[in-house]
């Protein structure tokens, strides 16, 4: 039996185990940073800025660039959630 072998093994097996909990929560934190309000406000704001929509005011188009946000927030968080779980 090589017992520096099993040591090391061992030392790798929580080293593995503490890298995965560390990605797990890293993942968790940009989940909760893509779903803030401030994303959603400044994803808002940049679609309010590039796209101008014939015929609609902008007190009408803001709301409506802040649901798309809100949308594409929701999109992004739950492509994250399913890439962590496929894996």
């Amino acid at each position: 039996m090589d017992f520096k072998k099993m040591l090391l093994d061992k030392a790798m097996d929580s080293v593995k185990a503490m890298a995965d909990e560390q990605a797990k929560g890293a993942e968790e934190m940009l989940i909760q940073y893509i779903q803030s309000k401030e994303v959603e406000e400044r994803l808002a704001e940049k679609m309010d800025k590039a796209i101008n929509i014939p015929f609609v005011s902008d007190q009408k188009e803001e709301p409506m660039f802040r649901e798309v946000a809100d949308i594409m927030t929701d999109i992004l968080a739950g492509a994250i959630r399913m890439i962590r779980k496929s894996r």
